[in-house]
């Protein structure tokens, strides 16, 4: 499937009639770099591989932006407007929905809302009409104006998800979406991985778990001091106003607080017992141990100051 992504782009670079294109890859996909290179100098096109970390389409590389008639953004939806010189390259896993039929029938609900990342999305309206087929009622809707696909999910936006069902069932790999959709929606969610082509099933347990860890962190984190707060300068993660926010309310709630502006987020060098991230969810919920103290979303900076309860707890998404 990645050859027709290649194919794609190329396509667009010679209809643009591109002479350096810039290309981003994920960090799963680099491993084809060289052989991208090659095919597009054999098109007369310079290509440019960018060094930079790219973990979604929030990264975007501004600088070699820059230096190249086309950047070639591979692998992720758009979640805003940019550039028009910026292409975004979406990648599919060719799956067989037969296959995720025989693992679905293990589902006793019969409403469901079906949702995806951006590698599974393509087959969602097929599998949606075999579900239906097989009895089942399926939802697929579009979210916010952050989400382009119907049924699409992304580490900060659930949106697609319809609360009206009685549970969900995820398309991808790993325990992160479908978590943190049983979190978002409050239904049980049926995780399928095309990959595995098993079912996992994430419910209470499995919230209760994340809930238990997330708050024993925010009671770690009372104990704290100095507090840093993570701005990103990236597309699609830029909220330097509620970091602002945030900074003033730790103020006013005793806590010594300052703010740091960063590009890729490390905040190593800089004084802190507990950091508060309002860049990329996904670094307080899947990457906080790298960091060796507490990392609270912003809505657990709220229970922190007081401005929320801990019943009214919920997921950080940007809209």
């Amino acid at each position: 499937m990645f050859e027709k992504a290649i194919e794609m782009a190329l396509s667009i670079a010679k209809k643009k009639n591109v002479k350096i294109a810039g290309i981003q890859l994920p960090d799963g996909l680099k491993v084809y770099s060289a052989d991208i290179a090659e095919r597009f100098e054999k098109e007369g096109i310079t290509a440019i591989i960018s060094g930079r970390a790219s973990y979604g389409s929030c990264d975007i590389d501004e600088e070699l932006m820059k230096e190249a008639d086309v950047l070639f953004h591979f692998a992720h939806e758009p979640v805003e407007e940019v550039s028009d010189r910026v292409v975004f390259i979406p990648y599919r896993y060719d799956y067989d929905v037969g296959a995720i039929l025989d693992v679905a029938s293990e589902i006793d609900e019969h409403k469901l809302s079906l949702i995806a990342t951006s590698q599974y999305i393509h087959k969602l309206d097929e599998l949606k009409r075999e579900l239906e087929k097989a009895g089942y009622y399926v939802s697929l809707k579009k979210g916010s104006k952050r989400i382009s696909k119907k049924g699409l999910v992304l580490g900060c936006n659930f949106t697609s998800i319809d609360k009206r069902a009685e549970a969900v069932v995820f398309i991808g790999d790993g325990a992160f979406h479908p978590r943190g959709a049983a979190i978002y929606s409050g239904k049980k969610v049926y995780a399928i991985s095309p990959l595995e082509r098993k079912l996992k099933t994430f419910g209470e347990k499995e919230v209760q778990d994340f809930l238990k860890r997330r708050f024993a962190l925010i009671a770690k984190a009372m104990d704290c001091e100095v507090f840093c707060v993570l701005a990103s300068s990236k597309r699609g993660q830029k909220r330097l106003k509620l970091a602002m926010n945030i900074s003033r309310e730790l103020s006013i709630a005793g806590k010594k607080s300052y703010l740091v502006y960063f590009d890729e987020v490390n905040p190593e060098n800089f004084p802190h017992d507990c950091l508060i991230n309002t860049a990329c969810p996904r670094i307080a919920y899947d990457d906080w141990k790298r960091f060796g103290c507490p990392v609270l979303s912003p809505q657990e900076a709220e229970i922190l100051t007081g401005k929320r309860s801990w019943e009214s707890y919920e997921m950080d998404t940007i809209f």
